[in-house]
């Protein structure tokens, strides 16, 4: 079902529609920014579907606004327009069921931006949607759902885009240049890789440890033992990433402390799935850095246990993962 409403904020000023799969905080932000730059549709899925088109959604706290887009039912039939450029915010634990519905409504080359959290996150889409022209979309955001249709900002640090051929390669720049007129600093990475292995890091020094401490960001910033355990988790992760053909910077890495400082008050995805027993992201996180440590003979201790101890919460916790 697509639900409308008679007065949308939405601009013709690019020629491009963008379609937004996914409807959390960082879905919706982009949404809320965008459809003042583009013509926006949205794909949510079950009752937040209705809420969204008839109440709009909102985004609070260090970025104040609120937005009306077309929304789309993501259980009900669609397809998308031939040329748009599709967002996929869904996180990475949907992101293999998403595909699976998402692929056949796809022309041939269509962009598909992908907006997860982790590693491998393109090497699952390219299984998934072969046809389509894939750009990764790192999304440095302090966002969260605080209530179906309102985002709490805590801050934007930036958006770093990459994709390892041609025609993604061109679609990516055209992609920045909306990213940058909607008002989001923008980067490039030389490769998928390394965008990924570049966002990865802030989820692996302090997704894992905070939610298991059920704490929030600052806690890596406040407390001595964090700092470190967050340094060691680093230092592993830049010797993996280095095997995996990624050079990580001296400041990629001060970064992860940098963003944090924006997010000290933020409870992180993790933590809030921990709290409602939902599966984590674990999986395309620590632990893949720990499956990638032992491919290239090396060893990655401390991810593997960060890994082990969030899985084993889960599992106390009821959640299900979804493969």
């Amino acid at each position: 079902m697509c639900y409308t409403r008679t007065v949308m904020l939405t601009s013709a000023a690019s020629p491009r529609a963008i379609w937004i799969v996914g409807a959390g905080a960082v879905g919706l932000h982009l949404a809320a920014r965008l459809h003042e730059a583009a013509a926006v549709t949205l794909v949510a899925r079950g009752p937040r579907a209705a809420a969204l088109a008839t109440e709009g959604f909102e985004l609070t706290g260090a970025e104040q606004r609120r937005a009306f887009v077309p929304v789309v039912d993501f259980a009900a039939e669609w397809s998308v327009p031939a040329g748009a450029i599709v967002l996929v915010a869904v996180k990475a634990t949907q992101l293999a069921e998403t595909l699976e519905v998402l692929a056949p409504r796809l022309t041939q080359g269509q962009v598909l931006g992908l907006c997860q959290n982790g590693l491998g996150i393109a090497a699952l889409a390219r299984q998934r949607a072969a046809d389509a022209s894939l750009v990764r979309v790192a999304c440095w955001l302090g966002a969260g759902l605080v209530g179906p249709t309102t985002v709490r900002v805590a801050g934007v640090f930036q958006l770093e885009l990459a994709a390892d051929e041609e025609p993604a390669r061109s679609h990516m720049s055209e992609l920045q240049g909306l990213l940058a007129a909607a008002g989001y600093p923008v980067t490039t990475a030389a490769s998928v890789a390394a965008c990924e292995w570049r966002k990865s890091l802030w989820n692996l020094a302090v997704s894992g440890p905070c939610a298991l401490l059920d704490a929030a960001n600052g806690a890596i910033l406040d407390v001595p033992e964090l700092r470190a355990l967050a340094e060691t988790l680093l230092a592993e992760a830049r010797a993996v990433a280095a095997a995996d053909g990624v050079k990580l910077s001296d400041a990629d890495l001060e970064r992860v402390f940098a963003s944090t400082e924006k997010t000290r008050a933020n409870d992180n995805a993790m933590l809030q799935d921990l709290r409602r027993g939902a599966a984590t992201e674990i999986a395309f996180l620590n632990g893949a850095v720990a499956r990638l440590a032992e491919r290239h003979g090396l060893s990655a201790p401390t991810h593997a246990a960060v890994a082990r101890l969030v899985a084993a919460r889960e599992v106390l916790a009821g959640a299900v993962r979804r493969e």
